[in-house]
């Protein structure tokens, strides 16, 4: 089936997961594994999944935030050793 075509003078509020797996490069399964186990917001309509562009956002720097912080633990860990 074909995608659909945006209105470009319409800006979405929602990603779905195909446009968030290109957005972070991954597959698909990999963005349903992550709704599934580190809770990447989404809103249900029916049996559509989307993803709020917004809280997307922010779901991703928090995500960023704490892998530098767990990265920057071990490299502690490691020099303290």
């Amino acid at each position: 089936m074909p995608a659909r075509k945006r209105d470009p003078r319409v800006q979405p509020e929602y990603y779905t997961v195909e446009e968030v797996s290109i957005i972070l490069n991954l597959g698909k399964s990999k963005v349903r594994d992550l709704i599934r186990r580190e809770h990447l917001p989404t809103v249900t309509f029916g049996r559509a999944i989307r993803v709020p562009i917004d809280k997307f956002a922010a779901w991703r720097e928090e995500r960023e935030r704490r892998v530098l912080l767990a990265r920057s633990k071990e490299l502690a860990n490691k020099q303290g050793n």
